[in-house]
């Protein structure tokens, strides 16, 4: 007999993945028109490109990672369902604070809440990922999906030496950080 406790995953998979294109969606509206059809004007938003590119990388990368993780995960509860939840909460941020630090590239602020965003993401999934591997211990192929320290600690540290050059006075490396351990994690994922 089946365990009551645990339900599928079809219906939060269908979810997640509506939020995300929502959120990818509210990312491309959100970016400015140029002031005119020149070169020089679209140049003139050269932050807000970049600060939608990182996002958008990182919509993309959570989602792949989501997709990997969920294509092995054969049960779930009411925990992994808010645990997401808690996760869409902190995703749905991403297209205030990419505005955010768009306007604002070289604010500390913009900068460390962006980072901090980024965080708080990798240590849900971290925490999303140790849950479900204690629901499924024997899942060979969950456990190497997940890779848990790597999603963890490597783009912690990658924030940690961004805030440390943010204090020295270039901000911006947070999120020159944030797209080098979103571009390590592509390339990773393409293995």
């Amino acid at each position: 007999m089946e365990d009551e406790s645990y339900i599928s995953t079809s219906r939060l998979e269908a979810f997640y993945d509506a939020i995300i294109a929502i959120i990818i969606t509210i990312l491309v509206l959100e970016l400015p028109q140029p002031a005119t059809a020149s070169i020089p004007a679209i140049l003139a938003l050269k932050t807000s490109y970049f600060s939608y590119l990182i996002s958008f990388l990182v919509c993309a990368n959570i989602w792949q990672y989501h997709h990997v993780i969920y294509n092995h995960v054969e049960k779930i509860d009411s925990k992994i369902i808010w645990l997401n939840i808690l996760l869409l909460l902190v995703v749905s941020l991403i297209p205030y604070l990419t505005i955010f630090v768009a306007n604002n590239p070289f604010s500390l602020l913009s900068q460390v809440l962006y980072g901090l965003d980024f965080i708080l993401i990798n240590i849900i999934l971290f925490i999303m990922a140790k849950y479900l591997i204690r629901i499924d211990p024997e899942n060979a192929k969950l456990k190497d999906a997940l890779l848990i320290k790597d999603a963890l600690i490597v783009p912690s540290v990658l924030f940690l030496i961004g805030l440390a050059i943010a204090f020295m006075g270039y901000p911006i490396a947070i999120s020159v950080c944030c797209l080098i351990t979103i571009i390590r994690s592509i390339i990773y994922s393409l293995k």
